[in-house]
């Protein structure tokens, strides 16, 4: 809402600029005509009339009732001035000025008052001032009420122009923002499906190809072959678990983005980029370069990540913290949380989870895991394994 009142305020002001400004600017043209005014008193009225333009620009800037009512007293002095120095070609060409001004140079404010009710008081007495200032100073003329109703009708019809933008603004914006968000919505929707789309090319291709010749006995394929593409299926497989990202070429094959050199830092920030997009948030500590063997590095943040899947699906907690601590011989990873908590000792032989893809895991690589928990008392892993 404040971006909306902000939005129509500006406008208002500069809608009630521009047409002060063309008042003034049209008064100029018609005193420059010769014989409007009589000898010197028309370079003091181009003055008048330049300082009417630039009290208008300065309402504009600092945006004050003050400037409007500076507005208006300059208005008042100009026509005041130009009826004093009306030359000899008669009251048609002072009339014409005089008219430009009370009706655009002081009119113009009506656009930035008629939105304010409070204000519409103030404007009407503004207007019964202007029109006897224009009585008192072309006299009982023929050229005295078409002036009057000329400024009456140029005041309403900036008024109503003024109410108008004050209306219209916020239906705009909202529209505006109603189709923003519908495009949002709609684009994430086509990114979600072409996401789901690629997941789904992606397990048809591998795994699931893979589990259909062995659910037929691998019938009229080469053992070899079998145990290659299920061999491909599952590097694949880890490489994207470890937040690598995969580029489709043609069904049935890929190519990974990431190769075998990204460094320990960036596989634990892609693993928990991962886990940040399924809710948890994970705060890293620590870091360092770390010498290790690929397949070393892979088995590190694969158990990594499904101790941070353990604490998404079991903890009862949103966060977890992982220090990164490396020194000459060893990559450590502690790996804790604030939630439930468990005890170690209780857990069935029938739960791999913990057992096989961490602390076993770790081992076969020389390293080593240990898990330390009880209920109620959170859950630390201590993640050890050996530099190259």
């Amino acid at each position: 809402m404040d971006r909306v009142a902000r939005t129509q305020r500006r406008l208002l002001l500069r809608t009630t600029r521009l047409f002060g400004l063309a008042g003034c600017v049209t008064a100029a043209m018609i005193l420059s005509v010769p014989g409007v005014v009589s000898g010197g008193r028309y370079a003091v009225l181009l003055v008048l009339v330049a300082v009417l333009a630039l009290t208008h620009v300065a309402a504009e800037q600092y945006d004050g009732q003050r400037w409007v009512l500076l507005v208006f007293l300059v208005g008042v002095g100009v026509v005041v001035v130009i009826g004093l120095s009306d030359g000899n070609t008669g009251q048609v060409g002072s009339a014409s000025a005089i008219a430009a001004i009370t009706s655009l140079g002081m009119g113009a404010v009506a656009a930035r008052l008629v939105p304010i009710r409070r204000t519409w008081p103030l404007l009407l007495t503004a207007f019964v001032v202007t029109a006897v200032t224009i009585v008192v100073v072309t006299g009982p003329t023929a050229l005295t009420i078409p002036t009057i109703g000329l400024t009456a009708v140029v005041w309403i019809a900036i008024g109503a122009f003024g109410g108008w933008l004050d209306t219209s603004i916020p239906r705009l914006i909202r529209r505006v923002d109603t189709i923003g968000n519908a495009y949002n919505a709609e684009r994430l929707a086509s990114q979600a499906e072409s996401q789901r789309r690629q997941d789904a090319r992606l397990l048809h291709d591998t795994a699931l190809a893979t589990l259909t010749m062995l659910a037929h006995s691998g019938r009229g394929v080469d053992g070899a072959a079998l145990r290659s593409q299920a061999g491909n299926d599952a590097h694949l497989l880890r490489s994207l678990r470890l937040g690598e990202e995969l580029t489709p070429v043609s069904s049935g094959s890929y190519i990974l983005q990431r190769g075998v050199d990204f460094t320990l830092d960036e596989g634990i920030e892609a693993v928990t980029d991962r886990f940040a997009g399924l809710g948890l948030t994970v705060n890293v500590y620590g870091g360092g370069q770390a010498n290790l063997d690929p397949r070393v590095r892979e088995a590190f943040l694969l158990a990594l990540g499904e101790c941070l899947e353990n604490v998404r699906r079991h903890s009862g907690v949103d966060s977890a913290d992982v220090t990164v601590s490396i020194d000459e011989l060893t990559a450590r990873l502690l790996i804790t949380d604030t939630g439930t908590g468990f005890d170690p000792s209780a857990v069935p032989d029938g739960h791999l989870g913990v057992a096989e893809s961490v602390v076993a895991r770790i081992q076969e690589v020389g390293g080593q895991a240990r898990v330390f928990s009880a209920p109620g008392a959170g859950t630390t892993v201590i993640l050890e394994v050996p530099q190259a």
